[in-house]
């Protein structure tokens, strides 16, 4: 008998195809997680594509936890001048976490979701480990350097050798009407890209600042920190001879600090809150690649740890490392884990 497998379904072309992919070799049950706002149009999606697919579907909602989790850390971060990514956690607590409870729950061996990432199994350490997507600009590898080894071991991840081109063509040879739906490109809970405005709906409107400028001069009122990023110079609304950019967040003043071309790269990022997919400790100074966001390339870097804090040099400039993001690490080709990025 084929052993079972549970496959996330969001009602897209990715997960949907790799169901489709994993029918040979497992018995597939499909489960669309009901996490925030209207999810009808995502579930009725997803459950087409399991009838079409000739498997079952099932629909669990899970908002209590993605609320707990996932939407007040986003809303505290950013109440902290800090700049979160909640895919991250996403995918730890939900998609690899809630995701796992249901395996148990509908009698499943594994777990399967959409992810371009590919995962392999280390014979001399006896440990799994994920390795960047074969067309690297699919890769979602950042996103998912929380893992654990015990997730990982119940993981599949069917799509890590296909591009999204290949992906669509599964999908309209088999007929699914999702083959040409649109990908995601905001936070699934904020549909129209307005961070603030979701905070300040949440937690109430924002104190406004100052602007502060190169010299220490008050260039006009800022609407509030949770309204800016590290390296942000659009919507800035601040009148100056040459590009500006936010340098700092300054929670103890109040204060957006604005610097000049330049003030927004760096070579050196701090982090904490690190984790590995490796249960060996790993601590001392190494060297690897690196990267500070989920799109961008990995550069060669230095890696000091000590204790639960990481220093992470980079060989070249990095532009905007934003306190709340990750700065996660690579070495030998494979993912090695990573950290939240801290100002210094």
């Amino acid at each position: 008998m084929k052993k079972k497998i549970l496959v996330g379904m969001s009602g897209g072309v990715d997960s949907s195809v790799a169901a489709f992919l994993l029918k040979d070799e497992f018995e597939v049950i499909g489960v669309t997680l009901a996490l925030h706002g209207d999810c009808s149009d995502a579930v009725k999606d997803a459950k087409a594509v399991c009838d079409k697919l000739g498997i079952p579907h099932y629909i669990e909602d899970k908002s209590d936890i993605f609320k707990r989790y996932v939407i007040e850390n986003f809303i505290d971060e950013y109440r902290n001048a800090r700049t979160p990514n909640p895919c991250i956690w996403c995918n730890y607590y939900i998609k690899f976490g809630v995701m796992s409870d249901l395996a148990d729950k509908y009698g499943c061996d594994f777990i399967a979701t959409g992810h371009y990432v590919s995962r392999g199994y280390d014979e001399e350490s006896e440990e799994f480990y994920l390795y960047p997507a074969e067309y690297g600009e699919k890769d979602q590898t950042y996103a998912l350097y929380r893992l654990t080894q015990t997730q990982l071991k119940r993981a599949r991840f069917p799509l890590g050798s296909l591009s999204k081109d290949e992906v669509r063509k599964i999908a309209e040879s088999l007929g699914l009407d999702v083959a040409n739906k649109k990908d995601s490109q905001e936070i699934c809970f904020i549909p129209d890209n307005d961070y603030g405005g979701y905070i300040e709906r949440a937690i109430g409107k924002s104190k406004p600042g100052n602007f502060i400028g190169p010299n220490g001069e008050i260039l006009g009122t800022h609407k509030g920190l949770i309204h800016y990023t590290v390296g942000q110079r659009r919507g800035l609304n601040v009148a100056y001879g040459e590009r500006i950019y936010v340098a700092k967040l300054d929670t103890e003043n109040n204060a957006v600090i604005l610097g000049l071309e330049g003030v927004q790269n760096t070579d050196v990022v701090y982090a904490d809150t690190l984790t590995f997919l490796t249960d060996k400790k790993i601590d001392g100074t190494f060297y690897c690649d690196a990267k500070i966001r989920y799109n961008g390339k990995a550069s060669p870097a230095r890696v000091e740890i000590q204790g639960d804090e990481m220093t992470v040099t980079f060989d070249t400039m990095q532009r905007a490392a934003s306190p709340g993001q990750s700065v996660v690490l690579y070495k030998d080709g494979r993912l090695l884990g990573g950290g939240i990025m801290k100002a210094r």
